[in-house]
């Protein structure tokens, strides 16, 4: 079992978001067997399901000198891999200092520009998404209590709970329906219960209506793409289902969350017990001409 982190400041926390995050897409080519390239400069990861999530370039560490050319031929080598997108994510330690500007240069859009291209439900800003973290042994649990009756929190164990979760994925997002299909691929790529992630669904008198993937990874349990429909918003919904996945890392044996916010999920996880930590992460839209 990996090593977990049991003792960190801020600044540790703030480095586990993205390492939790780099662990993700490690785990996305190892268990879609597909392509991933690290070197001390520039990790990338490649697999086959149609989601930008699942192809994209991270940890860079260039110099202003190389930083154009090793753009080039990094987005050269995705072309040749008939890759339709990827997301170029930034953060902390990236070189150089102005890498996003580059990005943008080079035609990738920027996490603001993605709102009306892509992803509508995803609010953000081109600073980045805020990195937030939480001793999981001092959050709010009574959150769980507070939502309407007839709602429940279910781990996808068969088909009709990937379908539910890809239903509320595309309409909490305003994506595409192959953004919530690949995570329903991806997951069931090797059998629910081989997934390097858990998947969540909550259901309001049986309605699937909030969603969350919880992926413990870095020594900390991240989760990931948290959504609530609009017709369930305001209920309380968002802080239970953000919590419970937690609480089930916990009783693993992990010590902290870890996420990056969204504008709008940014309150939710304040109530739940979360704050802001050092260091925001961004991301750039690379697609194919």
């Amino acid at each position: 079992m990996q090593d977990i982190l049991t003792t960190a400041d801020d600044v540790r926390l703030g480095v586990a978001v993205q390492d939790n995050l780099h662990a993700l897409f490690r785990a996305m080519a190892g268990h879609l067997s597909g392509a991933l390239h690290e070197t001390d400069s520039i990790s990338m990861h490649l697999a086959s399901v149609t989601n930008p999530m699942f192809k994209g370039v991270w940890r860079t560490r260039l110099t202003e000198q190389n930083a154009d050319a090793v753009i080039d031929q990094t987005l050269d080598w995705f072309k040749s891999q008939n890759a339709p997108f990827l997301f170029w994510w930034t953060g902390v330690g990236d070189t150089p200092t102005d890498i996003g500007q580059r990005l943008v240069t080079h035609g990738l859009l920027s996490y603001e520009a993605q709102i009306d291209s892509f992803a509508p439900g995803i609010i953000s800003t081109d600073i980045g998404a805020p990195s937030m973290a939480a001793d999981l042994h001092r959050v709010d649990e009574s959150l769980l209590d507070k939502t309407p009756p007839g709602f429940r929190i279910d781990i996808a164990q068969e088909m009709d709970d990937l379908l539910a979760f890809r239903q509320v994925f595309i309409e909490s997002y305003s994506v595409p329906d192959w953004a919530g299909q690949a995570w329903v691929d991806a997951t069931l790529h090797n059998g629910i219960e081989h997934a390097p992630w858990t998947v969540y669904v909550g259901r309001l008198d049986d309605k699937p209506v909030a969603i969350t993937i919880l992926f413990n990874g870095a020594g900390v349990a991240g989760v990931f793409g948290v959504g609530t429909i609009p017709s369930a918003r305001g209920l309380g919904i968002g802080a239970a289902i953000t919590l419970k996945p937690l609480l089930d890392a916990r009783a693993q044996g992990y010590r902290y969350g870890v996420l990056f916010a969204t504008e709008m999920g940014l309150p939710v996880y304040e109530r739940i017990g979360f704050r802001v930590v050092p260091g925001r992460i961004n991301r750039y839209l690379w697609r194919s001409a």
